[in-house]
């Protein structure tokens, strides 16, 4: 039986190399430990998010935290793709991310004028 090589996402689907073994794995665990931190920086914004609805006089800008969580998503979007991960259409259910907050992903604020 012939012996595959795996693939290390993200570098242009080349084979790994079998005498790099050891730093390979630790890209692809630094990669998924990256990929871990953008999905805990949405969760986090999206747990901002629905703390703002359940208080009453909020003092925090509700526009400015749906988008900190369009961001967020975005970035876990993009992130998955570069790494070839391109079933992205589980991810508005697992992470239970509003359409409000969808329809801003990839839409970038506008920068603010600064004033004379």
């Amino acid at each position: 039986m012939a012996k595959t090589t795996p693939i290390l996402p993200g570098t242009d689907s080349k084979p790994l190399d079998p005498n790099l073994d050891a730093l390979q794995y630790e890209i692809m665990q630094e990669t998924a430990q990256a990929l871990g931190r953008i999905g805990r920086q949405l969760e986090e914004a999206l747990a901002a998010l629905k703390r703002h609805d359940e208080t009453p006089g909020s003092n925090q800008d509700r526009d400015e935290l749906v988008q900190q969580a369009a961001d967020r998503a975005f970035a876990l979007f993009i992130q998955r793709d570069y790494l070839g991960l391109r079933t992205d259409h589980h991810l508005k259910a697992t992470y239970d991310i509003p359409n409000e907050v969808m329809i801003r992903v990839g839409v970038m604020k506008k920068p603010e004028k600064p004033e004379p």
